[in-house]
Formats: structure tokens, C-alpha cells, sequence
């Protein structure tokens, strides 16, 4: 599978579900401790590898709606290049569609966007 490049305004539904997966995870017990921008940085500053792992946690034990599970596969197409559509969706397993939510998603954690500006940190 390959992960196509992340643009357009499908990208930022697919950065919403990515962040949606993060929030869900961020409200399970054993994340519960830290704020959301706590959360967050030590999650924008995780290895990659440390982060698929979370990623992968986070889709297991966090429910997205329909349209945000499209939102992320539509990054992602099948071994002959075909991008994954909602027509496809349905004949793929749940491992399949987990691993296309991960693969995607750890592009999208590659996306370094601030909660609040360098000025607002110094403060």
C-alpha cells in the first residue's frame, strides 16, 4: 500500500480525523493525566516508530464515524496504485482498514502544526 501525498481540502478532513483519532486516545485512563498540549508536544515529539505505535493503539481502541475513516483512506491506494475509495472500502477487512489508518495517520503525524505560537510558549 502507498500513501498518497496529503493536499487539498480532503487533506485537512484527514488531518481532523487524524487529530479526532489522537483526542479519543488522549481520553482513555492511562493518557487521561496530561493536558491535550502536553499530550500533544509528546506526541509531535515521538520518534516515528513510537509513534505508529500509538497511532495503532489509538485506532484500535478509538471509534471514527464513516466519513472520517473515508477522510483517511482516501490517502492511501492499493498495490496496483488505485486509490481506496468508499466503493472499495467495503471489501477490505478490518485489519486491512486498520493498517491503511495507521500507515496514513503516520504521515499525517509527520505534519507539524502549533497549538499556540513560540511567542504564547515563551510566556
Amino acid at each position: 500500500m502507498k500513501v498518497l501525498e496529503l493536499k487539498g481540502y480532503k487533506s485537512l478532513k484527514a488531518l481532523n480525523a487524524f487529530h479526532s483519532l489522537m483526542l479519543g486516545l488522549k481520553m482513555l485512563p492511562s493518557y487521561m493525566g496530561e493536558s491535550y498540549e502536553e499530550f500533544f508536544e509528546r506526541v509531535a515529539d515521538m520518534a516515528p516508530g513510537d509513534q505508529e505505535k500509538l497511532i495503532r493503539e489509538a485506532a484500535l481502541f478509538v471509534e471514527l464515524n464513516e466519513d472520517e475513516v473515508q477522510a483517511l483512506v482516501g490517502f492511501c491506494a492499493d498495490k496496483n496504485g488505485v486509490p481506496y475509495s468508499p466503493e472499495n472500502l467495503k471489501n477490505l477487512g478490518p485489519d486491512q482498514i486498520h493498517e491503511i489508518i495507521v500507515a496514513v495517520c503516520s504521515e499525517i503525524a509527520k505534519i507539524k502544526i502549533n497549538l499556540v505560537t513560540e511567542a504564547e510558549k515563551k510566556n
